[in-house]
């Protein structure tokens, strides 16, 4: 599983799958499908961006980067949008090719995981009553919510702090 802040390690990974003749086609929770053709190769790139993919925003968008040669395949949770063009020797091509986009695509990411950490305060904050009355006959049950709190404010905690790192690394 490719956490959010790392989404260049996906990127990697379907550029070696294509490299080896298999090219992504959709991705889900679980699995992505993938066909075989050893008779090309593509560059993949992921973005995210919000928004529903049923008003005409989207199409403009999708159609930014087809303008500049890239070809759209999927999307994943509305959110990540994956993008390939026919493999070229020498330097990959970036869907971001000046530092200014490129910290506003990091900036973006790291604003979705600073919600998600606050809604996620809220969410135990409000329940934090009813876990405090459960934990002296139910404690079995509270321990694991908190324990499961814990984890997603680490990991969504380390995401925002990685991508405030290379947004710093992009500002130097």
């Amino acid at each position: 599983m490719t956490m959010s802040w790392n989404y260049e390690n996906e990127e990697a990974w379907l550029n070696e799958m294509s490299e080896q003749g298999f090219h992504f086609q959709k991705a889900s929770m679980i699995s992505s499908t993938f066909i075989r053709d050893s008779s090309i190769r593509y560059t993949y790139r992921l973005d995210y961006q919000t928004g529903s993919q049923k008003d005409g925003k989207f199409q403009d968008y999708v159609h930014l980067y087809q303008d500049a040669g890239w070809e759209y395949v999927s999307s994943y949770g509305n959110m990540w949008h994956y993008f390939r063009r026919v493999w070229q020797p020498g330097e990959p091509p970036e869907l971001y090719t000046d530092r200014d986009s490129l910290v506003a695509h990091y900036k973006k990411i790291q604003r979705m995981m600073g919600i998600m950490l606050l809604v996620s305060l809220g969410i135990l904050l409000t329940n934090t009553g009813n876990l405090i009355r459960l934990i002296h006959y139910r404690w079995w049950l509270v321990v694991p919510v908190f324990a499961i709190f814990m984890i997603i404010f680490g990991l969504l905690g380390y995401g925002y702090a990685k991508m405030g790192n290379k947004i710093n690394q992009r500002n130097k």
